[in-house]
């Protein structure tokens, strides 16, 4: 179910695809602006990486994410 975000209350909501996706064995997201990370071997695994990626924005820390690697294969 889609929600409106701050300042869309009264408007129509505009179309959104999933942030995850798969392609082979590996999962992905993909955040504003088209920026992709993975792979991961699971959804779970990209969905907690999603999460220390926003939380990393909010805290505005610029730390460096471990999990999050743009389109590296990590698998051997």
């Amino acid at each position: 179910m889609q929600r409106h975000r701050a300042g869309e209350e009264r408007r129509p909501l505009p179309p959104r695809s999933d942030r995850f996706y798969k392609l082979g064995d590996d999962w992905y997201f993909q955040v504003r602006g088209g920026a992709c990370f993975g792979p991961y071997p699971c959804r779970e695994e990209a969905r907690r990486a999603v999460e220390q990626f926003f939380k990393r924005e909010k805290d505005g820390s610029g730390r460096k994410i471990a999990l999050i690697h743009p389109l590296i294969n990590r698998r051997a």
